[in-house]
C-alpha cells in the first residue's frame, strides 16, 4: 500500500526531523569513515590505517543514532552516502562531512534504510548538488536538508517500521555469520582431504 496516497504518510523536509549536530572532537576520539556496505566504521579497522590529518580537533563528533552525509561519490551513490551511526561511543568524522541528530531512532533508522536504496539517494540530493571544479561536489550541511522524503505521520507506525527494519537486519547479519562459519568450514575440511 502507498502510505502517501492512504494519507499516513506524507512528505516531510529533512529539516523538520534533523539537526546539524555542530560538536567538534575536542576530546580525540576514534576517527572513523563510512562505508556503503558497513556504514560507519572504524577507519583503521576497515581501511587498515588512518587517513586523518594529525590535527583532529576540528572534525565532527558522531554519536550513535546520528545520520551522516560522506559529500563524496563512491559507486552507485554519485552523490555521497547517507548513513546511521550503529557504533555505540561517540566517534569522530572528516569535517567534509555532516552529521546530523535525527527528531527520534525511529526516523533515523527508517531514513538509514531509505537512502540505502541508491535511487533515493540520487533523487534526493540531485535537486540540492552543485557540481564544483573537477566534478567535485557543491552541498553545505544546511542545503543538504533543503529536500523532502516519504515518512510516516504516526510515530507508532514509525516506531514499528524501525522494529522491523532492524530485526530483518539483525537476521541478515546472523545469515552473513553463519555462511562465514560454513565457508570456512569447508575450506578446512577441503585443506584436510589434502594433506
Amino acid at each position: 500500500m502507498d502510505g502517501i496516497s492512504k494519507g499516513t504518510w506524507r512528505r516531510i523536509d529533512l529539516c523538520k526531523v534533523l539537526q546539524e549536530r555542530n560538536e567538534k572532537n575536542v576530546d580525540g576520539r576514534t576517527i572513523c569513515s563510512v562505508s556503503v556496505s558497513q556504514g560507519v566504521v572504524n577507519q583503521i579497522e576497515y581501511l587498515g590505517r588512518s587517513f586523518a590529518a594529525k590535527q583532529t580537533s576540528h572534525y565532527n563528533v558522531v554519536k550513535y543514532g546520528d545520520i551522516v552525509y560522506t559529500k563524496s561519490p563512491t559507486g552507485d551513490f554519485p552523490y555521497g552516502i547517507i548513513k546511521r551511526s550503529d557504533i555505540r561511543e561517540d566517534v569522530a568524522v572528516s569535517p567534509l562531512y555532516g552529521v546530523y541528530i535525527p527528531a527520534s531512532d525511529s526516523i533515523g533508522v527508517i531514513l538509514h534504510f531509505y537512502f540505502m536504496r541508491p535511487s533515493n539517494a540520487f533523487n534526493y540530493l540531485h535537486p540540492l548538488i552543485q557540481k564544483g571544479a573537477k566534478n567535485t561536489i557543491n552541498i553545505t550541511n544546511g542545503r543538504f536538508l533543503k529536500n523532502s522524503v516519504p515518512l510516516p505521520i504516526s510515530k507508532s507506525e514509525a516506531n514499528t517500521i524501525a522494529g522491523i527494519l532492524k530485526t530483518i537486519q539483525a537476521k541478515i547479519e546472523i545469515e552473513k555469520n553463519l555462511l562465514l562459519s560454513y565457508t570456512n568450514e569447508k575450506e578446512y575440511l577441503l585443506r584436510q582431504m589434502f594433506i
